[in-house]
């Protein structure tokens, strides 16, 4: 019975203590609420993946900004933010704060290949015009 009393005790102060602990770190926290137009989407937040659509729950984050969109961090360019508004949200999450973010899915995969490719030509094209202009003048002189 001495045993039972003891085991108990511990069990109880640990229960407890957990408990305790768990609300003092969450309140460091903030938490972002991801939602989209479409399903199976993946979430990435600051370049690392979270998940698909829908979530579980919001997901808690140091307070700051954070860079939240579906795309990987091999696409997030600046080029592909600057046109692809919709797709990311640079958002600021308080501490012991949610915030709920809606992104826009539709087509926007498509089109940031596509800017990915037309940013590769416009590379192509003005290396091509430098070694372009490099031949002509060791030709004139």
């Amino acid at each position: 019975m001495l045993r039972f009393k003891k085991y108990s005790l511990i069990v109880v102060l640990s229960l407890l203590s957990l408990h305790g602990q768990r609300s003092k770190d969450m309140e460091k926290f903030g938490f972002i609420d991801l939602k989209t137009d479409s399903m199976d989407v993946p979430f990435y937040i600051d370049g690392i993946y979270i998940g698909k659509n829908p979530l579980p729950g919001p997901i808690p984050v140091l307070p700051g900004f954070h860079l939240v969109g579906y795309l990987p961090r091999e696409l997030t360019k600046r080029y592909v933010e600057e046109d692809l508004s919709d797709a990311y949200k640079r958002v600021y999450v308080a501490p012991n704060d949610t915030l709920e973010v809606f992104l826009f899915y539709e087509n926007y995969i498509k089109e940031t290949k596509t800017l990915d490719a037309q940013f590769m030509v416009k590379k192509l094209t003005a290396l091509s015009l430098v070694l372009m202009a490099v031949f002509l003048v060791f030709q004139i002189s």
